[in-house]
């Protein structure tokens, strides 16, 4: 059996023999063209080699690919189109992919996906879509989920999302998490989005900067997106300063 590191070698090297663009980023295996571009998931694609077999999931995968890929235009399932907290510099490089994408905060931009299945696809600004209308339904799906703030220490206010999941961290914008957020600590609080799937909340203490930033130290997910602690204060995200 091939370890991860084999499989993503071998797997990418046959990728690139169907699709014109292939990059490993991450956890993810990006392919593309001009027109759309998706993300295999390596974890999921190396689970599912592991019971099957790899000619299987290189088909599957390259099945898969192709019909996203295929499409000249894009249409968006508004049923399953998210908006998705990413680090300033994601989509950017050598080309710039060309994603629509929004200001968040200082480091950090709002991106928009469908989730389809075992792949997110990015909407881009050549697509043609409504996009008013795709933003719309984008916060809207968003704002039906629910994953509940735990505290991480009976004797701190420094509180995690129970549930792990990709949407984590654009959670922190949705209107329900907002409201359990006041709740729970107040309407000055500390946060931090290391990662796709890690959001820290904290009451506003000085000293808890110190600590929300050893949690984003072993934070493990390598999908990063901001080193940064902030404050939200009367209404204001801003970096948290000392």
């Amino acid at each position: 059996m091939l370890t991860v590191q084999e499989f993503v070698q071998n797997i990418s090297e046959d990728f690139k023999k169907v699709f014109p663009e292939v990059r490993v980023e991450d956890r993810f295996i990006r392919l593309g063209t001009e027109v759309t571009h998706v993300e295999l998931p390596i974890n999921s694609m190396y689970k599912e080699y592991q019971v099957t077999d790899y000619e299987s999931i290189k088909k599957l995968y390259i099945k898969i690919s192709k019909e996203i890929l295929n499409q000249y235009k894009f249409k968006v399932d508004y049923n399953n189109v998210y908006p998705l907290l990413k680090s300033r510099e994601f989509g950017k490089g050598e080309k710039d992919l060309g994603f629509y994408r929004e200001q968040a905060f200082a480091d950090i931009d709002i991106f928009y996906a469908s989730d389809i299945g075992e792949v997110f696809r990015f909407i881009l600004n050549s697509d043609d879509v409504d996009f008013d209308k795709m933003k719309k339904a984008a916060w809207e799906n968003l704002n039906k989920m629910a994953n509940p703030l735990v505290k991480l220490d009976k004797t701190l206010d420094v509180f995690c999302l129970k549930y792990s999941t990709d949407y984590n961290s654009t959670l922190l914008l949705s209107t329900a998490l907002q409201n359990q957020i006041h709740k729970k600590i107040g309407k000055d609080y500390l946060f931090a989005i290391p990662s796709s799937t890690t959001l820290i909340v904290a009451r506003y203490r000085p000293e808890y900067i110190s600590i929300i930033k050893s949690l984003m130290a072993i934070d493990t997910d390598t999908n990063r997106i901001s080193d940064k602690v902030y404050q939200y204060k009367n209404g204001i995200f801003d970096i948290a300063s000392v």
